[in-house]
Order: C-alpha cells, then sequence, then structure tokens
C-alpha cells in the first residue's frame, strides 16, 4: 500500500503560485544497474527503479548486484504491517522498497509500492541531502502536513514542481497529531527520509 502523500502533494500544487516554483531537475539517468556514487531521485525514479519495477527482491539484486537485498516486514500502525524489500551496501541501509498495489499490465506479477531512500548518498531533485535541516531546505508550512502511520509525528513535505516526491522530516521530542511550532521545526527538525511514489503504469495500446 502507498502511505497517504496525496493530499499533502496536491495541497503543494495549490499553493505553488505563493511559493517556490518548479526547479530544474537533472534528466532521467539511464536505468542501469547502481553500483557506486549517488542515487538520483526525480519524478522518474529512484536510481535505477521505474514504476514498472517488480517489487520481487531477484530483480532488486539485478539493479543493486553490490548491495545486500533482503525481504522484511516492517509495522507501519499498530494493527498493520507491511512488506518491504531493502537495500544494504557499504554497511549502510539505503533504501527501503514498499509492496504496491498495482500489477505489470496483463499479468499478476506485483510492482513496487512507494520507495523511500533512508541513507548512504541519495540526492532529492533540487540536491536534497539526508539529515539537512528544514530551515535550509525552503519549505513553509503551507507545503508540509503532520504524517501519519509510518510516519508519525513527523513532518511531510511536497513541492509542486517535484512531482510524487516528497520529504518526510524528522521532529526529534515531538509526539502529537499536531503540527509542530514553527520555532521547533527550524531548530530540530532534519531530513530524515526522500520518498518517491511511482505513477500509475503506462497502458500498452
Amino acid at each position: 500500500m502507498n502511505r497517504p502523500i496525496t493530499a499533502i502533494v496536491v495541497l503543494a500544487a495549490l499553493v505553488s503560485g505563493c511559493t517556490r516554483g518548479p526547479r530544474p531537475e537533472p534528466p532521467e539517468p539511464a536505468p542501469s544497474p547502481y553500483l557506486s556514487g549517488t542515487i538520483q531521485i526525480g519524478r522518474w525514479g529512484v536510481g535505477p527503479i521505474r514504476a514498472e519495477t517488480f517489487f520481487e527482491s531477484p530483480r532488486i539484486r539485478e539493479l543493486f548486484p553490490r548491495a545486500k537485498v533482503e525481504d522484511g516486514v516492517i509495522r507501519i500502525a499498530e494493527d498493520e504491517t507491511m512488506a518491504v524489500i531493502t537495500v544494504e551496501q557499504d554497511g549502510q541501509k539505503i533504501l527501503e522498497i514498499d509492496d504496491g498495489v498495482r500489477y505489470a499490465p496483463g499479468t499478476d506479477d506485483p510492482l513496487i509500492g512507494q520507495v523511500r531512500a533512508v541513507g548512504g548518498p541519495v540526492r532529492g531533485p533540487g540536491g536534497e541531502r539526508l539529515n539537512l535541516s528544514w530551515k535550509d531546505a525552503g519549505f513553509d508550512l503551507s507545503q508540509c502536513e503532520i504524517g501519519s502511520e509510518h510516519d508519525a509525528n513527523a513532518m511531510v513535505c511536497a513541492r509542486s514542481g517535484d512531482g510524487q516526491v516528497t520529504y518526510v522530516f524528522a521532529v526529534p521530542g515531538w509526539d502529537s497529531e499536531e503540527v509542530p511550532p514553527i520555532s521547533l521545526l527550524r531548530a530540530k527538525a532534519y531530513l530524515s527520509q526522500i520518498v518517491w511514489t511511482p505513477p500509475p503504469p503506462h497502458r500498452r495500446s
């Protein structure tokens, strides 16, 4: 399943006229296997991962041949779990790939859900790096909302020009369903995850 981001993406689009506009992003790289270096994230995907990538660990291993790729289960709510595939390289977990609700056209083969960049040399559409402060990221509250389920107590932000890419900011010490005070965000919030949600697969004619 996809953790809720649709509302914040739509909100970001609605307020784009009064906030920072779309920024140029690097061109889509060829989806060749990742060996080392920066993992670029854009509206097209995460590194070699695309919307049509199967949710199968053997396929993810083909895309990350030097990484440790494992199947797992995480708890996203008190009474709900989710299957995931994790990617670890050089001793660091870099990606968490969620089970999706989509299937390859005309088949029962599952496709990926959200892809979460959680560590390592990842870079967002505008050059964002993990651990970037909320203050330096350039968001305002009109582009953000408080997270839920696995993102509880975190701020989830989006820009209209970044497609289905969202930014999860951890807020140390915050435990509430309410939006934290902006003074706390400026003082403590930092980018803990960059999340890409795949669009529906293209229909074949």
